[in-house]
């Protein structure tokens, strides 16, 4: 089942490693989750992105997709307080956001659904909502990415 909000988000600072991965089209969406669930794979089996979790502050797992010119950067990480020399910092900016919550599956696979379901789906049926095309944050709420609680949250504006 998925629920949908409309929730203002204060400003989040996130720590993390990013990539560079194919810009999404509705096309394509299979390929950039494999290129997604890889990048977290990487992570998770190097140790980095377990350390960034040791050290969370609300013990939710994020990834952030921002488009550029022809490519997605591909942010994971976490709200934390882990140093480490080789991280990034992401700084979201304070903003509504419509708000996408789906549960009882891969977290993959929700985020997929999540994401097609936006795009295909509401903001073409809600002309009061204005999307600019510049990020996407996909949240892992309980840890378990085989059997996930998730949120997509999309920045929008209420025309």
């Amino acid at each position: 089942m998925t629920t949908l909000t409309m929730r203002h988000m204060d400003k989040l600072t996130l720590t993390g490693y990013s990539t560079t991965i194919l810009m999404p089209t509705m096309e394509n969406v299979d390929e950039v989750s494999k290129q997604k669930s890889a990048h977290f794979g990487t992570l998770a089996q190097s140790g980095k992105f377990g350390a960034l979790m040791a050290g969370s502050r609300d013990k939710i797992g994020y990834a952030v997709g921002t488009t550029g010119n022809e490519s997605l950067s591909y942010f994971a990480g976490a709200n934390t307080a882990t140093v480490a020399e080789d991280v990034e910092q992401l700084v979201l900016p304070a903003n509504d956001y419509v708000v996408l919550t789906a549960e009882g599956a891969p977290s993959r696979t929700l985020f997929d659904r999540l994401i097609r379901q936006f795009f295909g789906e509401i903001l073409p049926n809600h002309p009061e909502l204005e999307y600019e095309d510049t990020y996407v944050i996909e949240a892992l709420l309980n840890g378990n990415p085989m059997d996930a609680v998730v949120e997509l949250a999309v920045p929008v504006k209420v025309k």
